[in-house]
């Protein structure tokens, strides 16, 4: 098997979510018309772009916060979909947050302790790139085991990158900021801080980067938009960088497209468009 295998699985638990059974007949509509089909590399990889319109696309106006919690599952999907149809047929593979999904090892290596009480980030997505040369379980049987046995073994050659999904930028910003330094941060034992378990570390991987995606949901002169606003300074700095669902904005924010040069290359071959362009032809990942 290949990490196709473990992509078909991540998909079939976002697939599980209400929220996206709700929003994907709009936003498949939505998506369709802007890349011919799915079949035009380019716009395909440029969906980044407009994620934040796509996502709109279903927006009924009401903010109680029912709407506010399904908006949130639902932008977590959308980019996970995103993620993983840019990287169809590459070695890297987009997860929502779920034990279900997410091998052992790396919930482990990313759990941080405080005192005696244990916590994972606010990951709603984290991204596993996979060395050329990974054996893949050659059975579904036992999958994720498996699996994750290989990724124990293998830990120093993998790669991850956590991103957070929130809808709402302002209200949200701090969040990142505060677990990019604690994961950046050396704790004495004095502290009572402790990153990882059962003998696992982010430090133990190849690479580990933090991000933040946003929508964002705010419209107008509410929308954060300069360099000098805190919302944007608290996520300036993360490793994996800040982005949103519209055209890259210069000391703002990244369009979602650039996440792939900027925290996942080492997964592509060769250039984005051209392995886009691969698994179109080939009907690879999500174009199968």
């Amino acid at each position: 098997m290949t990490a196709e295998h473990h992509r078909h699985l991540a998909m079939k638990s976002v697939e599980a979510i209400s929220t996206w059974k709700a929003c994907w007949p709009v936003w498949e509509v939505e998506i369709l018309g802007r890349t011919n089909g799915l079949s035009d590399a380019k716009k395909i990889h440029e969906l980044g772009d407009h994620l934040r319109d796509v996502f709109f696309a279903t927006n009924t106006g009401n903010r109680d916060q029912g709407s506010l919690s399904g908006g949130g599952a639902g932008w977590e999907s959308l980019v996970t979909w995103y993620l993983n149809l840019v990287l169809s047929g590459t070695n890297a593979v987009a997860m929502r947050q779920s034990k279900a999904v997410v091998p052992r090892t790396l919930l482990d290596a990313t759990t941080i302790s405080y005192g005696n009480n244990q916590t994972n980030t606010e990951s709603d997505v984290c991204v596993v790139v996979y060395p050329n040369d990974f054996n893949f379980p050659a059975t579904d049987r036992d999958f994720a085991k498996n699996l994750d046995l290989e990724i124990a073994k293998r830990i120093a050659s993998i790669e991850l990158g956590i991103i957070q999904c929130k809808t709402n930028w302002n209200d949200n910003a701090q969040i990142p900021m505060l677990w990019d330094m604690v994961y950046r941060a050396s704790f004495g034992s004095a502290t009572g801080i402790h990153i990882g378990k059962n003998g696992y570390n982010v430090s133990n991987l190849k690479r580990f980067t933090y991000s933040f995606v946003t929508v964002p949901s705010q419209k107008g002169p509410k929308m954060p938009n300069k360099p000098t606003q805190m919302a944007v300074k608290r996520v300036n700095n993360l490793t994996g960088g800040n982005y949103w669902g519209m055209a890259t904005k210069n000391g703002v924010a990244l369009s979602a497209s650039e996440i792939f040069d900027r925290n996942f290359s080492s997964a592509f071959s060769k250039n984005i468009r051209a392995s886009i362009q691969d698994a179109i032809d080939g009907k690879i990942g999500l174009f199968s």
